[in-house]
């Protein structure tokens, strides 16, 4: 998502404000849990509708509770890549099969391939290592392509 702005006749943008759209001293308001985007609104609105910038309004819409999930989802990746483990940061579906990236300590990837049906086994909101996988089908490791060249080759 994004900002709406209003270009005035001297070629300035003016931000628009998100409730109401008018323009003319909007401001960003940043979630008090740091959670979702910040809202652009306008003196009138944030006078008229304080849910939209109080953390009351923020914590009823659930921003605490999903930043919390967020942040315990952050803490088991690290302890996962600190155990050694390689976890889950990227897929990419080809011929039938999925291609999913794993990622270590100091950045090393493992690659796999694996049915949609291993893969979609697990939520893709939550960290989960190749162990994890192997729960629900075979694994069988990738080769590494390079771009560069036209072969793919094994790491």
């Amino acid at each position: 998502m994004g900002y709406s702005y209003t270009v005035t006749a001297d070629g300035r943008e003016l931000l628009d404000c998100d409730v109401c759209g008018n323009s003319g001293g909007v401001r960003k308001i940043r979630c008090p849990f740091g959670y979702c985007q910040a809202i652009a609104i306008c003196p009138k609105c944030r006078a008229e509708h304080p849910e939209y910038v109080s953390k009351a309004g923020h914590k009823e819409q659930g921003c605490e509770r999903r930043h919390e999930a967020f942040m315990a989802e952050r803490e088991k990746e690290a302890r996962l890549i600190a155990e050694g483990r390689f976890v889950r940061c990227a897929a990419l579906q080809h011929n039938g099969r999925v291609k999913v990236c794993f990622r270590g300590k100091d950045g090393a990837e493992v690659y796999y391939w694996m049915s949609h049906e291993t893969y979609d086994a697990l939520p893709l909101a939550a960290v989960f290592a190749v162990e994890d996988y192997e729960k629900y089908g075979p694994l069988t490791r990738a080769k590494v392509y390079n771009l560069h060249e036209s072969e793919e080759k094994t790491p």
